[in-house]
């Protein structure tokens, strides 16, 4: 007879892996027993012959659940108890270390007893097993037991009790089981709050939706609003209710060959569509495009996502056709819906009709965007299926450090030996709900990862972000260090991170602005350092921006700043009184104003950035004059140039590792006036701006004699730059390296800024 203790970590709660080792340790006639822990890990005590406790540790390592993951097992020996039974018993205590699981999208074995008539859950809307459903947007804290989870207020039925305690079942031990009899349920609602009586709701909601209304749907992390993506009326009537002209709306398709019919899948796109975490898939849109123009109008591609939740597989039962809108019902700027009264009192006037349920959704966890990038999947957008994943480190740290991120597109990080862990996907921080919903989840990242206090603190350099102020608050409360970590150096920060370089690189850092060493705005950086520091090697040429923040919304301005540095004042008056009065909200008028401004030098700020020089394009080819959300204007250039070749040379001047791209925006409006395809000439500002700063990194690699180059940065999700900017570094026996683990854009800093912290 022998006796071992194993502290099991990794991804071992929520995931059926207590009844798994349950089934084992009976069939190796085991004795003892086995419990989750408060910190993710999991405790089993194992009496027996030598020989079966072997043979169940080989079986966890080698035949456990389909969401489990198995980081470590530390087994130890322990005075026999002389125990009568395997059991599993209450959770608590600690020991071990691990994660909770993210969402994850129904299963196959689910999806087929929902639609078996014969079956208990025919039809129910939240049918989920140990395989699938609901994990990190329905857990309240660790451990992870019944009373611990949303579905915890739904008292199980004698029918799902017998289940919960059938040891073969696939439910056995399952904490969120629930059935149409004991489980919530979905309720349809009008946009005033009353009840609308019908047999099945969802059905009745995709009728609705059939019909040209416009549905808001709740859902497992938050609410989306839903329409027919093929008719024009119900789109520009979402449009013009959310007050979003030209923002992309994601769509959800029922099936692949519906998907196939307007968008052209790879058959990695079709595994990403088809895998459990159920992103949003960025897609080339074919040329006879099927659905309505104005659900991403002016871009090449669409976002789109298969059903994940058994609901939206119900939807479509009732909705005739292939392809609904499926978008995000939030403010721009806001947080996620999660509330039914919440969701009545601000889709008032934009939603015809509610289908929400009685669940409480306890983290709020946006759809998760991928799009290709240089033939390998990039993160726009990182949440839902893959929040809370750790992602593992090249380094350990000694210190627990949190990160708070950026100003947009906000992630929080904690570092903790050596994995990190990010948030899902907060958003615009400079809005006050959002930075609750920030400060509930770095509350809650806390929890789940066992951190009661971190060392460290770190933020963004700028002092008057609200993330600042924020981490100068929590590195008081917990008596803890602060770090504030330059913007473009995070970006570096996080891509060494996540490729497990501990040492100096080269770092493309592009994106629209980030608060520079110098206090003015960077975003065109050319970065040689490692997580301890970094020299600014070289960079764009700083450009005018008359109105500052202005030239943001609109381009026009950022354009009339660059021409100012290459003309004089009665040319930049003539080209832009001649071609581009529209870009300018008063015209002739407000014109004169820039003009000023820029001769006097009043209300004129300076910037590096590459994805203003990318905005400025935009205007100067006419595809873009206003933004009304963030990256609009490079975004349609990127889908424009998608259309062109670059066969102009324009030209690339460098002087003192400087990109001079006053020369090459003059070039192009050469060409504009001389004629010349607009889809060749975007072709061949971005080839001039790619060739430019990369010849700048080779150099600087080169001299420094550093292997790797990086890009990260906004800029980085645009392929064409990528692609050409990854050819040339690999020309040059070079090593390439991009993101792939996190969001390239303002999403993955908070995990440089936390592993510079770590380094600090």
């Amino acid at each position: 007879m022998s006796s071992a203790r194993l502290l099991v970590s990794g991804v071992v709660q929520g995931v059926g892996f207590r009844p798994f080792c349950f089934r084992q340790a009976v069939k190796r006639k085991l004795k003892g027993y086995v419990k989750n822990l408060s910190d993710a890990g999991v405790e089993i005590i194992l009496e027996g012959a030598a020989g079966d406790i072997e043979g169940f540790v080989s079986d966890l390592r080698h035949r456990h659940p389909p969401l489990a993951r198995i980081d470590d097992i530390k087994e130890s020996r322990v005075r026999e108890r002389g125990y009568k039974r395997f059991e599993i018993i209450d959770s608590g205590g600690g020991g071990s270390s691990g994660n909770i699981p993210a969402d994850a999208a129904i299963c196959e074995k689910c999806l087929k007893e929902m639609r078996d008539k014969k079956a208990r859950r025919f039809s129910y809307e939240f049918t989920s097993c140990i395989e699938c459903g609901p994990r990190f947007t329905s857990i309240m804290k660790l451990p992870y037991d019944r009373h611990t989870n949303s579905f915890g207020m739904f008292m199980m039925c004698a029918d799902c009790r017998r289940e919960y305690e059938t040891t073969e079942d696939r439910r056995f031990n399952y904490r969120s089981i629930c059935c149409p009899k004991c489980g919530p349920k979905y309720f349809l609602v009008d946009a005033k709050g009353r009840r609308v009586k019908c047999e099945s709701p969802i059905e009745a909601a995709g009728r609705l939706i059939a019909k040209g209304r416009i549905v808001a749907v709740k859902g497992i992390g938050g609410t989306h609003l839903a329409c027919d993506a093929s008719d024009d009326g119900s789109v520009g009537s979402l449009r013009h209710r959310l007050g979003r002209p030209a923002h992309p709306f994601a769509v959800m398709s029922r099936n692949l060959n519906s998907i196939k019919r307007y968008a052209k899948v790879s058959s990695f796109e079709g595994k990403l569509l088809t895998s459990r975490e159920r992103p949003i898939v960025v897609l080339d849109k074919k040329g006879d495009f099927n659905l309505s123009e104005l659900v991403a109008p002016g871009l090449h591609n669409i976002g789109v996502m298969l059903p994940y939740t058994p609901a939206q597989h119900l939807l479509f039962d009732g909705f005739e056709g292939g392809t609904m809108v499926m978008t995000s019902a939030n403010i721009p700027g806001e947080p996620m819906i999660i509330g039914g009264h919440e969701a009545v009192e601000k889709l008032s006037g934009i939603a015809d009709y509610l289908l929400l349920h009685n669940l409480d959704i306890v983290n709020r966890c946006d759809d998760s965007v991928v799009r290709m990038n240089a033939k390998t999947p990039v993160f726009i957008r990182r949440s839902r299926g893959f929040v809370p994943q750790e992602i593992e480190l090249g380094f350990k740290s000694r210190k627990i450090v949190l990160a708070l991120g950026g100003e947009l597109n906000n992630t929080t990080c904690i570092i903790r030996g050596d994995k990190a862990f990010m948030s899902q996907h907060v958003g615009d921080t400079t809005k006050f709900d959002t930075m609750k919903f920030l400060e509930g989840a770095t509350k809650h990242l806390m929890d789940i990862t066992s951190v009661k206090k971190p060392d460290v603190v770190a933020c963004d350099l700028h002092p008057r972000f609200n993330t600042t102020l924020l981490a100068e608050r929590l590195a008081g409360k917990f008596g803890a260090k602060l770090v504030r970590v330059q913007h473009h150096h995070a970006h570096m920060a996080s891509l060494t991170a996540e490729n497990k370089i501990d040492g100096k690189i080269i770092c493309l850092s592009l994106d629209g602005v980030g608060y520079g060493v110098d206090g003015k705005a960077w975003g065109g950086e050319v970065l040689l350092g490692g997580y301890s520091g970094f020299e600014r090697a070289g960079s764009l040429k700083e450009q005018r921006m008359p109105g500052g923040d202005l030239c943001v919304e609109y381009p026009a301005r950022m354009l009339a700043g660059i021409l100012f540095d290459g003309l004089d004042g009665k040319e930049v008056e003539g080209i832009l009184e001649r071609r581009y009065s529209n870009g300018f909200r008063h015209g002739r008028k407000e014109i004169q104003v820039v003009l000023k401004q820029l001769e006097g030098g009043f209300n004129v700020h300076y910037t590096s950035s590459c994805g203003r020089v990318l905005d400025a394009t935009a205007s100067l080819l006419g595809v873009c004059h206003e933004r009304t959300y963030e990256g609009e204007p490079a975004m349609k250039l990127e889908s424009l140039a998608k259309g062109g070749k670059a066969r102009f040379d324009l030209p690339v001047k460098v002087k003192d590792n400087v990109l001079d791209t006053t020369e090459i925006i003059l070039k192009a409006l050469e060409l504009m006036e001389d004629g010349k395809r607009r889809e060749d000439i975007a072709a061949s500002v971005q080839k001039a701006v790619a060739d430019g700063i990369c010849g700048i990194a080779v150099s600087e690699a080169r001299k420094n004699r550093v292997d790797y180059i990086g890009l990260s940065g906004g800029v980085a999700c645009n392929d064409y730059i990528t692609s050409y900017i990854k050819g040339e570094v690999e020309k040059s026996n070079l090593k390439f390296i991009k993101h792939s683990k996190v969001p390239c854009g303002d999403g993955g800093i908070s995990l440089g800024q936390a592993a510079c912290a770590a380094k600090s």
